[in-house]
């Protein structure tokens, strides 16, 4: 049996690490989901002290508000793992499925047919099915750089549900001479899950730190204004793309265009009225590229696009549909209508190139020919 010291420090352990979270939040208040941290932490410290005053109060509060309480922090854990890492909304549905199956077994495991045993098991195999939710929930696709924080905690969490399992297979057994209801073994599955606890706790830290350095590292390479990658971006984007197609003798090839006379724009309609024709013409170039295809603001109203796998021809052709979506772009701004057009210059991949920046000249140069042979077209070099 545990001892009532055993369980007031699994509840001291609890409330430390509701405090030590608390402070994080306090600390760093943009850090998303640590507040549901800290109310799992501290529903589990009151569910474990209700446990340890099972002598002292009715067997309602230390049996079904107790256990209620401890299946509260799985709930808890999935919506700050959710919040955190934007994967989806917090699954409100958890809350009744978790709590009212926890009720139901308490009451009628301790009222209509008392079994100490068969209410190890139901609630053991609920935990199990919560950390599958969690496991399910870290293991979709993501960012490379959180990839090793979400693996540990998906592996702690499945490791958790091991133990839990456990627990429902020794409460089955009974058998006072099996070894998985010895002492030892029966306080180890106790204070495991204690053990993880504190491990999720640091694990759900180390996932944080490494979401908010990924999205920091996103803005950098964001442009706030269209929503479109940044020169540094670009730079980086380009120098792999280069990278990638001679290793695998593919085609790469670069739009680069420039919005015509938007000096006039900004002149006519004010620097707000420029920031607004921005904003649509990256959306219109983000619409009519593919997913494998990278956007960029170089500066001004000038953009890039790098294509990869995509020969002279066909970058071509997409540079002019581009054109015209720009042309039948009506952008209205205070009751007036702003028309644009833009020059297109078109640049291929040669087998001599060695840079990305060899690429992007002739695609500057194409550009600057464009625009020599009269604006709201394309050249190609």
């Amino acid at each position: 049996m545990i001892d009532l010291r055993t369980i007031h420090v699994t509840a001291a352990i609890f409330a430390c690490l509701c405090l030590y979270m608390l402070l994080i939040h306090r600390s760093t208040p943009g850090l998303r989901g640590v507040k549901f941290m800290i109310y799992g932490y501290a529903t589990s410290a009151v569910g474990m002290e209700l446990l340890a005053l099972h002598d002292h109060i009715p067997q309602f509060f230390s049996i079904t508000v107790a256990n209620c309480l401890l299946v509260l922090i799985n709930v808890f854990v999935y919506w700050g793992i959710a919040e955190l890492l934007h994967l989806r909304r917090p699954q409100r549905w958890l809350l009744p499925a978790s709590i009212i199956p926890t009720v139901a077994i308490s009451l009628y495991f301790s009222y209509v047919r008392p079994d100490v045993s068969a209410r190890i098991i139901g609630i053991s195999l609920l935990a199990v099915a919560q950390y599958s939710l969690i496991v399910h929930l870290l293991s979709g696709p993501g960012p490379l750089r959180v990839y090793m924080p979400r693996l540990g905690l998906s592996d702690l969490f499945s490791l958790y549900s091991v133990i839990n399992i456990y627990r429902a297979w020794e409460a089955h057994l009974h058998d006072p001479r099996s070894l998985l209801t010895s002492a030892g073994t029966s306080i180890f599955a106790f204070l495991a899950p204690i053990l993880i606890a504190v491990m999720t706790g640091l694990g759900f830290i180390w996932l944080a730190m490494a979401q908010l350095q990924h999205e920091l590292e996103m803005q950098s390479q964001i442009d706030s204004l269209t929503g479109l990658l940044n020169r540094r971006a670009l730079e980086q984007i380009g120098a792999t793309a280069i990278e990638q197609a001679r290793r695998q003798s593919s085609a790469l090839s670069l739009i680069i265009l420039d919005l015509d006379r938007f000096k006039s724009i900004n002149d006519e309609h004010g620097h707000d009225g420029g920031d607004v024709v921005l904003h649509h013409a990256a959306r219109c170039l983000r619409d009519n590229l593919r997913e494998v295809d990278h956007v960029a603001r170089l500066g001004g109203e000038e953009f890039v696009a790098v294509l990869p796998g995509t020969g002279q021809a066909r970058a071509a052709e997409i540079a002019e549909n581009l054109r015209l979506c720009l042309a039948r772009l009506t952008v209205e701004h205070f009751s007036q209508e702003i028309r644009l057009s833009a020059s297109f210059g078109v640049s291929t991949m040669l087998p001599t190139d060695t840079t990305w920046f060899e690429i992007l000249r002739r695609g500057d140069r194409a550009l600057y020919l464009a625009k020599e042979q009269g604006r709201d077209r394309v050249a190609v070099l």
